[in-house]
């Protein structure tokens, strides 16, 4: 068989390029293919060298503390004189705001995530709608409310304000 192989090869050699035309295509490839390696050394090297600096720990700064001294001040005797006397202006006092819990207006509600709450002007039958008792005389007349409207647009419950003096 090894000789089957020789004599394939010595009759294959008329077929091959001659060795010059060898060395020259080889050497033309190479110029034209071949990269310095100086490169890629430079770029790992510059990596290594920013990862080294941006993954250090930074050093805590505690923030100064200002010292500061305690002054007791000197006792003084004043001379006695007469008390002034003012008036004093007495201002009415402000109205303080009564709310109800919040009753819901819907049955199995979707999780709240986040809303609003609006403040509205109702009638007082509105009232009845939660089953709070309101007399017949007052039906007209017209109460502040807390809607609480969700995310999605829905008013989810309702309070109702009033003011007290």
């Amino acid at each position: 068989m090894n000789e089957l192989l020789k004599a394939l090869a010595d009759q294959d050699r008329e077929l091959e390029a001659p060795e010059a035309v060898e060395l020259r295509l080889r050497s033309a490839f190479r110029r034209k293919y071949a990269r310095p390696k100086w490169p890629y050394f430079a770029i790992a090297a510059a990596v290594a060298i920013l990862t080294f600096f941006l993954e250090r720990p930074k050093p805590h700064v505690y923030p100064q503390v200002a010292k500061t001294e305690v002054v007791v001040p000197q006792t003084v005797e004043a001379p006695v004189s007469k008390p002034v006397v003012r008036k004093v202006a007495h201002r009415k006092p402000q109205p303080r705001e009564v709310v109800t819990e919040f009753f819901p207006l819907m049955e199995d509600p979707p999780p709240f995530e986040r809303g609003e709450l609006l403040r509205v002007s109702l009638p007082a039958s509105a009232l009845r709608g939660v089953g709070l008792p309101v007399s017949e005389d007052r039906l007209t007349e017209t109460v502040q409310a807390d809607i609480l409207v969700g995310q999605e647009g829905l008013a989810r419950a309702i309070r109702f304000v009033r003011y007290e003096r």
